[in-house]
């Protein structure tokens, strides 16, 4: 056995962290490919399908239609994710299957994703225009199996880290993993259907053509001409068959068959692999001895006390919330198009090689705050890098303040290619706005990731504070809130930038001009909004109370409550007797090893950085933590509550301690009784 590790401490196999967090890239799959989705949608609610499929650009009242549906469903959808969330929620908590608890929601809603997206693009695909209601019908139906499937399987993600894991340094590692997957799943659905299947040749662009009752349209040799020159391929339409004289027609960046034909499978498979590798990594650990203290399920009347007496879990979600918003704003498509096109007039040469940039920051970023939070917490993560993208976005703030559409020695530049070749065309200008955005898009991204292991962080104090093990609620109400708040997304963007800005009557997109006005809406959506959400998040961090110390207290009390309840004591005696970390035995409390160095064999004492000093005065002051050490108050299991298998690790536990304490009180790191002492 491991000296340092306690009795109860429940540790996971590398590997096991690894692959746990491709669950969320099973996910983040199908909501990277849910713009497709959309699009197909578009054309098969309008009966375009029976044709041909081509997405981009909708005109006549076909798009007023699904505007006006899209903005009444919604909210409906949104109102019903609200309801089945914790409901959700409420049934995992109560879970218990020859699977375990966490398993079968993975798998289930990973089937329950592959169905909404096989139901739109391909049982569905052929009703003709004689039953449009059904296209209406399958859209609902595939978008509520898409909302609980994504429900399913997302909650896992949250809610199964208390049974991986309760090692926060094993917790912090989450982000490093989690960004591997999210380049396996965001990236590469957008590398494959925004890059490899944009070619023609394997993808053949097609063209729509749709009858307008009432006018408005062309005659077909009017449509012809138009396609001719513009270069346009209408070999999938039968000229012949266009009788009447009232036509319309989409045309642009297409999505056809062919290309729903290699994404939708693409997108299912990849999803399925990940969820095999999640399934893989949680299966040893699925299982009741690792499901926490609790042996009955919380009640609906327990979930409204929890949510009131778990002050943690609110401060978390207000935080992770508004984060959630102001990425989403800051991050959109519409915002990438208002920057790097109205503005830089360059979106294509841009947006996709700053893409790449951020990622490169967010690699160094992510290792260092993985390994911040794994020893000093994920608060302190959080926290630290939160004021670091603080700081950093105020050059970015700068740098689009001092902005002049007339000077273009204040745009974004990379390079250029023309008829002499490629020319790099980097400015001063583009240097520090890279330095500064991708550092302080790096640090907001550590953070958000952060915030994931920290749900599973405020499960266990739930368990502490009111003896209740709710994985799923906590993990869904963590998610029913993030959702709700990144659903304004779309109201905060029209008004920003359309609403603040008469000479803007719609959201930037691809070829959008640069009109006046449009440099404030970018710097509200592009640095204030986020920058606003950040101070909210330090002001949150300095109410929230689970660091480092107070978390090895939670988890040391709610061990060794969870071996008295194994041996026969009811929940109620072992929460009365146990209530703080002096009143644990030594055998539940972890001993933190010393740092030797290995060259001259003496312990390497760990010095208060500025940092350190920092984040003391402004985040610690409200904590009121025990030092994580056992005392002379500590309370034994009682025999009658002790089960051979407990007996037996306690005994050999006190042996290997005893011969530990011995081995570092000569090195001066820990004091006679055991506990740790404070370096400076």
């Amino acid at each position: 056995m491991d000296n340092t590790q306690a009795l109860g401490q429940n540790r996971a196999k590398p590997w096991q962290i690894a692959l746990f967090p491709f669950n969320n890239a099973a996910t983040n799959v199908y909501f990277a490919f849910y713009t497709y989705f959309t699009y197909f949608a578009m054309l098969f609610l309008t009966g375009s399908t029976a044709t041909s499929l081509a997405g981009a650009i909708v005109s006549g009242g076909l798009v007023l239609i699904i505007t006006n549906f899209n903005m009444l469903f919604a909210p409906l959808m949104r109102v019903f994710d609200g309801v089945t969330d914790p409901v959700l929620g409420g049934l995992m908590d109560k879970t218990k299957t020859r699977l375990g608890k966490f398993r079968p929601f993975m798998i289930i809603g990973n089937l329950m994703l592959a169905l909404s997206l096989v139901l739109m693009t391909v049982v569905f695909r052929g009703v003709g225009n004689n039953l449009s209601w059904l296209r209406w019908v399958a859209y609902i139906l595939s978008y509520i199996i898409y909302v609980l499937g994504y429900t399913c399987q997302c909650a896992v993600t949250k809610a199964g880290q208390t049974c991986l894991t309760n090692d926060p340094k094993q917790r912090s590692q989450f982000v490093i993993w989690n960004m591997i997957g999210m380049i396996g799943s965001i990236v590469l659905v957008n590398v494959m259907a925004g890059g490899v299947l944009t070619n023609e040749a394997i993808c053949p662009k097609g063209l729509i053509v749709h009858e307008v009752t009432g006018g408005g349209g062309m005659t077909a040799a009017q449509m012809v001409e138009e396609w001719i020159a513009k270069g346009i391929n209408y070999s999938n339409i039968d000229v012949a068959s266009l009788t009447g004289s009232n036509y319309t027609y989409l045309y642009g960046a297409s999505y056809g068959i062919q290309f729903y034909n290699i994404m939708v499978p693409f997108v299912i498979i990849v999803s399925a692999v990940y969820t095999a590798m999640a399934v893989a990594a949680i299966w040893q650990k699925d299982r009741p001895e690792f499901w926490g203290v609790s042996q009955t399920p919380a009640k609906i009347k327990d979930y409204i006390g929890i949510i009131k007496g778990n002050k943690e879990i609110r401060w978390l979600v207000l935080s992770s919330g508004l984060n959630k918003l102001a990425s989403t704003v800051a991050t959109s498509g519409t915002v990438a198009f208002l920057v790097y096109g109205c503005l830089m007039g360059d979106y294509n040469g841009l947006f996709i090689p700053f893409y790449a940039l951020c990622f490169v920051f967010m690699g160094i970023f992510f290792l260092w705050g993985s390994n911040t939070a794994g020893r000093k917490g994920q608060k302190r993560g959080v926290a630290q890098f939160t004021v670091f993208a603080l700081i950093f976005y105020i050059g970015v703030l700068i740098m689009l303040c001092i902005y002049n559409h007339d000077d273009p020695a204040t745009y974004l530049s990379l390079f250029k290619i023309d008829d002499s070749g490629f020319h790099v065309t980097i400015n001063a200008y583009t240097v520090f706005f890279i330095i500064f955005y991708g550092c302080g898009y790096g640090a907001f991204n550590c953070c958000d990731n952060l915030t994931i292991p920290m749900v599973a962080d405020c499960t266990d104090y739930e368990t502490y504070r009111s003896g209740n093990y709710v994985p799923g609620i906590m993990g869904t109400i963590f998610s029913l809130v993030d959702k709700v708040i990144s659903s304004l997304q779309t109201v905060i963007l029209t008004l920003f930038i359309c609403i603040i800005n008469p000479n803007v009557d719609a959201l930037p997109a691809e070829g959008s001009p640069y009109v006046e006005g449009m440099q404030l809406s970018a710097i509200l959506c592009f640095c204030v909004l986020p920058m606003l959400a950040w101070a909210v998040t330090v002001f949150c961090m300095t109410r929230y109370g689970l660091s480092g110390k107070k978390l090895q207290e939670v988890q040391a009390v709610n061990a060794v409550r969870k071996a008295a309840v194994q041996g026969g004591m009811t929940m109620e005696q072992a929460m009365q007797t146990w209530q703080s970390i002096d009143q644990v035995p030594a055998a539940f409390v972890p001993v933190k090893k010393p740092r030797i160095n290995k060259k001259t064999g003496e312990v390497i004492e760990e010095k208060e950085n500025w940092l350190d000093k920092v984040y003391n005065k402004i985040f610690t002051k409200r904590e009121k933590t025990t030092s994580a050490a056992p005392s002379s108050n500590a309370v034994d299991i009682p025999d009658e509550y002790l089960t051979d298998e407990v007996r037996a690790d306690i005994a050999n536990f006190g042996k290997d301690v005893g011969q530990t304490e011995e081995c570092k009180v000569e090195e001066g790191v820990v004091e006679t009784d055991g506990t740790e002492k404070e370096n400076e």
